[in-house]
């Protein structure tokens, strides 16, 4: 269509927009809008909106043209969403048609306590409260989950997420007790614990006895492998029987070790300081190994111990000067929480539910 716009104006314009790198990519589904004058047909403003509500505007100003950015405001509500244990997690939640992403969530934040490849037990249950995110009216996503409910093989596991002003939000129990150990329960999403720690063990190629001072977790090649702590990579290298071998320094206390690896992860080396749950390789079947499968061990002060029996320490609690405030957003949590359960029980709704929008 023919605005009739100057050619200078267009020169002028198009000048502006070479420094900003929003306009050097637009894409499909981004909105560019063009505003004229009324009587003069002169172009006045250009406005662009990216898909996260991120918008530039450059005006026709005396001067030349000018640009200023702002983000349109989003509102956040909470959503209630639970479930039934029948066989997993992952079917929990197609079942109950909750987003993949935040049944992972879930699971990311208990993983320290559940190990839900092997601890669930049909009729375990769940209720969680999280963001949804609104703007102009539309839903565009969901937000972190704010508080918890998991009852596991009778035991009742909680989690409420609080921002301690300095250092940054992370869950805590009802008591404040931070949710976070030294070590998760598990190096990746596998399919099964195919050899356990034993000190007596028929090797399934050498078909010798020997000891396995680790667990074999049986998962597909190509599985994501995480460390299960905080630590500095001592040795990445092809390691024997291990095949593709991993092994991290946590502290002065502990060693763990990822053997059979198919790949390495890119980024990590000999010497690279490695955070918990960052992914440091793929299982595979390399060296020694009848199937793919990842032979994690674990070492304490330089003996092989068993991983699942090991109890490790907490990360810090809520500090004391701040556990008033945190105990308050508990109850209000809570109180949230099991009120939506019942109304969501009484009038026989599903189980995800949204609530009454309500700014925090």
């Amino acid at each position: 269509m023919n605005h009739e716009v100057q050619r200078g104006e267009v020169g002028a314009l198009v000048a502006a927009c070479k420094s900003l790198p929003e306009l050097q990519r637009l894409k499909v589904g981004e909105h560019l809008e063009l505003y004229f004058m009324r009587d003069s047909h002169r172009l006045e403003k250009v406005r662009y909106e990216d898909m996260n509500g991120q918008v530039l505007v450059i005006s026709q100003a005396p001067q030349g043209w000018i640009t200023s950015r702002y983000t349109k405001p989003l509102l956040v509500t909470h959503a209630l969403a639970r479930g039934i244990i029948r066989d997993s997690l992952y079917q929990s939640a197609l079942d109950e048609k909750i987003d993949f992403s935040l049944a992972m969530n879930l699971a990311d934040i208990f993983a320290w306590d559940i190990d839900f490849f092997v601890d669930l037990q049909p009729g375990d249950h769940y209720a969680f409260l999280y963001e949804q995110q609104f703007r102009d009216g539309n839903r565009i996503g969901n937000g972190r989950i704010m508080a918890a409910h998991f009852f596991n093989d009778g035991t009742d596991h909680r989690a409420y997420y609080f921002n301690v002003p300095g250092k940054g939000g992370d869950y805590y129990d009802e008591k404040g007790r931070s949710l976070r150990k030294q070590f998760l329960k598990s190096p990746l999403r596998y399919s099964r614990i195919s050899s356990g720690f034993s000190k007596r063990r028929l090797h399934p190629i050498l078909k010798t006895y020997r000891p396995h001072p680790g667990i074999d977790y049986a998962a597909p090649t190509g599985t994501p492998v995480v460390a299960v702590g905080d630590g500095r990579v001592i040795s990445r290298r092809w390691k024997n029987g291990y095949g593709r071998y991993i092994a991290i320094r946590h502290n002065s206390t502990y060693i763990t070790t990822y053997g059979h690896l198919s790949r390495y992860a890119s980024k990590v080396k000999k010497g690279s300081v490695v955070t918990q749950g960052q992914v440091i390789g793929y299982v595979g079947a390399t060296g020694l190994a009848t199937g793919s499968h990842l032979d994690f061990r674990m070492k304490k002060h330089g003996r092989f111990v068993n991983p699942l029996k090991q109890r490790f320490p907490a990360a810090r609690p809520v500090p004391r000067d701040h556990l008033a405030t945190f105990q308050q957003r508990v109850a209000n949590l809570t109180d949230k929480l099991d009120q939506a359960v019942v109304q969501s029980e009484e009038a026989g709704l599903p189980v995800t539910l949204a609530i009454v929008p309500e700014r925090e």
